[in-house]
């Protein structure tokens, strides 16, 4: 298996340069997956006219990914949620397919995709269905794997708890009720600390949706650690450049067990992949405080 070969050697001391070695045995690598060759490509850019540049980016790109899995998984997750929100089907399947490598199983690849469908709406099904539909039947659960990566691997802490996300809504009826909007609002002040307006302002002027997408908010993550739901707000929202939606991800992110290493790390593998520097602004602006306290 790809996880298992030796990690490539790059001479990182000589930045400037690439060697006919470092390049063939770099493409070598790449080749060797048989997975969706934009990593080759793209690369390959890089490696015939940039090669100063592309050991750089192999420097910014190891501090999120590669040797370990745990880093590895939760680039993935990330990208899968992106990838989808872009609609580049190439990237979805090869994050799926990394997933899958990984460990994932088709129901836990499944509960990622509908949590992005609550941002990426219909569009978001159908570039995955266009990306990876035709593998999903003969997938399975989960791939031959070595005994180590026969299930995903988390960070310390992170767990299953479906009831972490239930506030105790009534779905005996589609009303927005006035026990419903007490246990929502205690929800949010017991979890982040406030209700947060965009809630208020659906339970002023469009209850009944604020319910449902609520209700489907609180079932579509059931095998995956409950952490992964702040770590995907995460990079959705600092991809948007909402501060308060960034503000939300990583309070919640901190009741939920996710340390400040890790927020941290989610926001700058966002920016190093998809924002630049600028995508810092608004992390700025929304995380005054937080993380120090």
């Amino acid at each position: 298996m790809s996880e298992s070969r030796p990690a490539l050697q790059i001479d990182m001391t000589k930045l400037d340069t690439v060697t006919p070695e470092e390049l063939g045995e770099r493409l070598s690598y790449l080749w060797r997956d048989r997975r969706p060759l934009y990593n080759v490509y793209s690369e390959a850019l890089m490696l015939d006219y940039a090669p100063d540049y592309w050991k750089r980016s192999r420097w910014g790109f190891s501090l999120f990914g590669n040797p370990d899995r745990v880093a590895v998984v939760l680039l993935a997750i990330q990208n899968i949620h992106t990838y989808t929100m872009l609609g580049w089907e190439t990237g979805i399947r090869n994050e799926s397919d990394n997933m899958r490598r990984n460990g994932c199983t088709r129901a836990q690849l499944m509960e990622l995709v509908m949590f992005t469908q609550l941002y990426g709406g219909m569009r978001g099904l159908g570039h995955t269905y266009h990306a990876i539909g035709h593998l999903l039947a003969v997938w399975g659960d989960p791939p031959s794997l070595p005994n180590d990566y026969s299930e995903l691997v988390w960070p310390d802490g992170w767990a299953v708890d479906q009831d972490a996300f239930k506030c105790g809504l009534d779905l005996t009826t589609r009303e927005l009720t006035d026990g419903d909007r007490k246990s929502l609002t205690d929800w949010y002040e017991k979890t982040i600390g406030y209700l947060p307006n965009s809630v208020k302002w659906g339970m002023r002027y469009h209850p009944e949706w604020v319910k449902v997408n609520r209700s489907k908010w609180e079932v579509v993550i059931k095998t995956l650690p409950k952490q992964v739901v702040p770590y995907l707000m995460l990079r959705h929202h600092t991809v948007t450049g909402n501060t308060e939606g960034l503000r939300e991800s990583a309070l919640l992110a901190k009741a939920w067990g996710i340390t400040p290493e890790l927020i941290v790390r989610g926001i700058t593998c966002t920016a190093n992949y998809f924002t630049n520097f600028e995508g810092l602004y608004a992390v700025h602006d929304a995380l005054e405080g937080i993380l120090d306290d």
